[in-house]
């Protein structure tokens, strides 16, 4: 298990700052700079501890991420409890959905539906927001037992094939989990996209808010960063290394007007105000859309904003760390947009799933990133042969139908 070091960041329980206070972090230049740096550093200690002890637990007992012995060892555990997959085709399967439908989560939802017929529990709907879940455990307690009664209906209806959470132990009961596989065997599967800064988290619960806790309950744990793969093996789970896809059916091509030399969406925090400011000191035009952003604001259109484009800028970094690198949605949804070019931070995963300089366009550091933004711009029809490529690559790989795909043929369902 992991260490429970008093000294370890992530087992204390952050004192919270007023909302104030962190505007004014944010916000106020001299001090947001030197916050950025102390929580830079910090980002990167918690990792490194983490990455360390793993290691030598991995070297010690010869532990070693290979994704064919987790099919295997998968397969092995479903059949242990008497469950033999009923073999479906494409538009057969039917999910039984735990995710809750907000931000961003509907986008996976209707590649799900080509599957097959959805039954989906959604606690916001319910009128749980995940807020308050993961704050109070008396709502996180009644919202869980509800989930059994709604998978037993849905089985009953039509036998489920598979049931597929996303979220961490903010929100997701093991024991619930549990019961399903033990009463009725059906596979369960959780899609994890935050390992590397949300391993662990506080213990609000008898487990942590991360993956740690909760890996060991699934029978597949799909999580978007390589090197959590055997954090994972080492907690007794059975994890599947699986980025990120995209929804073709909202992420796609439209009739805009390059009216944007650059543009970034996403929050204004850390090293992310830093190097806007540096490009604009370098007389770059770069449009910003997200809350924190001097005269902007979030825009509820930002395929749009891609569209119109010449260059969309990706930021790679962790929370607050600009080196520390982990692959996100926005590296497969503005590729699949077919918009303006992609230009992101330098990330040997990313490098697995795209041609770098053919597809997308990568830099390592901000003199790299404003020379490359310079030639683009200036040479248009090479960064539209990029755009166009990276688009045809997304369709044919990376889709979230094809992350569906591949988790389903592992259980045997496909």
């Amino acid at each position: 298990m992991e260490p429970t070091n008093p000294k370890d960041a992530t087992h204390r329980r952050a004192v919270p700052l007023p909302g104030v206070v962190k505007d004014m972090l944010r916000t106020w230049p001299p001090v947001a700079q030197v916050y950025s740096l102390l929580a830079s550093r910090r980002v990167h200690d918690e990792y490194r501890r983490r990455r360390e002890h793993y290691a030598r637990l991995a070297a010690e007992r010869g532990v070693v991420y290979r994704e064919e012995n987790v099919a295997a060892d998968v397969r092995k555990r479903l059949a242990s409890r008497g469950y033999a997959p009923a073999r479906r085709t494409m538009g057969e399967v039917h999910t039984f959905s735990c995710v809750p439908l907000y931000s961003w989560h509907r986008h996976l939802m209707p590649d799900l539906h080509e599957l097959g017929p959805v039954t989906t529990f959604d606690y916001e709907s319910l009128g749980y927001s995940y807020t308050r879940v993961s704050q109070s455990t008396d709502l996180f307690e009644e919202m869980s037992a509800r989930i059994l009664p709604a998978f037993r209906e849905a089985h009953a209806r039509r036998p489920v094939d598979w049931v597929f959470y996303y979220g961490g132990g903010q929100d997701i009961s093991p024991l619930v989990v549990r019961r399903i596989t033990e009463e009725f065997g059906v596979p369960v599967v959780n899609l994890s996209l935050d390992d590397k800064q949300g391993w662990a988290g506080a213990s609000t619960r008898s487990w942590r808010t991360g993956a740690v806790d909760i890996t060991q309950e699934f029978d597949l744990y799909a999580t978007s960063a390589r090197i959590a793969c055997e954090w994972h093996l080492l907690e007794g789970g059975r994890p599947l290394y699986m980025p990120e896809g995209f929804d073709a059916s909202a992420y796609a091509p439209r009739e805009a007007t390059r009216d944007l030399d650059v543009s970034f969406v996403g929050v204004a925090y850390g090293f992310r105000i830093a190097v806007v400011d540096y490009l604009k000191k370098h007389d770059v035009k770069v449009s910003t859309f997200g809350a924190g952003w001097p005269g902007s604001g979030w825009t509820a259109d930002i395929v749009s904003i891609f569209n119109r484009s010449r260059i969309n800028l990706g930021m790679g970094g962790i929370e607050y760390s600009e080196s520390l690198t982990n692959v996100k949605g926005r590296d497969f949804e503005i590729p699949g947009t077919g918009g303006g070019m992609y230009l992101t931070s330098f990330n040997p995963d990313l490098a697995q799933h795209f041609v770098v300089g053919d597809e997308i366009i990568c830099y390592r550091n901000r003199d790299e990133m404003l020379e490359l933004i310079r030639w683009y711009l200036t040479h248009p029809e090479e960064a539209d042969a990029i755009a166009e490529r990276a688009r045809a690559r997304c369709l044919r790989e990376h889709r979230w139908l094809h992350r569906y795909e591949k988790m389903l043929t592992i259980l045997g369902v496909l």
